[in-house]
Order: structure tokens, then sequence, then C-alpha cells
């Protein structure tokens, strides 16, 4: 009795410790990405400022999709993006901004909530988008908006 007690109290804590463990990790992975994103930005004329974002879809990955946690900000000079846990960047410069929409779905992605989705020119000159969630989509939104309307 008292060696069954021990096993499952030992594999309990073991538990317990990879779970604490998993959650520094991720506490930890998220300064990292925010402090590379605010290194980024710093010096920039800062429009809308680092926002922990959801990343739902990129329109050219097809359908298969990675979706999680990033971080999120728009200067006069680009949009950076990138992902917590993956290693995707996507910088876009502000002259490659098409505008922004909301949907519900995009390449085979439809969460319960609408999605911000972004639309520019990727590296390869091929039009691209990527759909998130963030706490004001309608400041994203008209922000983005307004800022293809300038340039053109």
């Amino acid at each position: 009795m008292f060696l069954f007690i021990s096993h499952t109290a030992t594999a309990i804590l073991i538990g317990l410790s990879l779970l604490a463990w998993f959650f520094y990790f991720l506490w930890s992975r998220q300064q990292l990405v925010l402090e590379r994103v605010e290194e980024k930005i710093d010096g920039q004329n800062v429009i809308l400022p680092t926002e922990h974002i959801m990343f739902r879809a990129v329109e050219s990955s097809g359908y298969s999709q990675t979706s999680g946690m990033g971080y999120m900000a728009l200067t006069e000079e680009a949009l950076y993006f990138e992902l917590v846990l993956l290693d995707l960047v996507i910088t876009v410069p502000v002259g490659k901004l098409q505008g922004a929409e909301f949907v519900r779905r995009l390449k085979g992605v439809s969460p319960v909530k609408k999605m911000l989705r972004i639309l520019f020119i990727n590296d390869k000159g091929e039009k691209d988008s990527i759909a998130v969630n963030v706490k004001d989509m309608q400041l994203w939104k008209n922000t983005i908006t307004s800022l293809c309307a300038k340039k053109t």
C-alpha cells in the first residue's frame, strides 16, 4: 500500500513540475519575442504599439496552418509580427500594405470570432494576407485602412 502511494505521489510531483516548467518556458519565450519586437520598433514613430495577439493564418501557407500567440506592432515604416513558439516573423513595409478587413474564414481557418485580415504584398511580389485577433480590431482596421489611403 505505501509503495503505491509513494509512486503516485512521485508521479504527481513530476507532473506538476513539468507543468510549472512549461508555463515558465512559455512566459520566458513571450518575454523574449516581446523584447525583439520592441527592439525592431525602437526609434521609429509608433502608430500602434506592440500588442499581444492571436495569430490565425497566413494566406500564402495554403490550407496547412499554424496558429498561436504572437506580438504585432505598426510603425510609420512597417508592420512587424512575430509568433511566440514558432519561427514565423513577418515584416511588411507600410508601402506594401494593401488594406484590412474583417473575415470569418481564411484558408480553412474559421474560429468562432471574426478575424482581422491584413492584406499586403509579400517578398515574392504576390498578394498575401494574415488573419489575427487583436483587442481592438476596429482600431487596427481603421488605422491600416487610413495608412493605405494616404499612400495612394
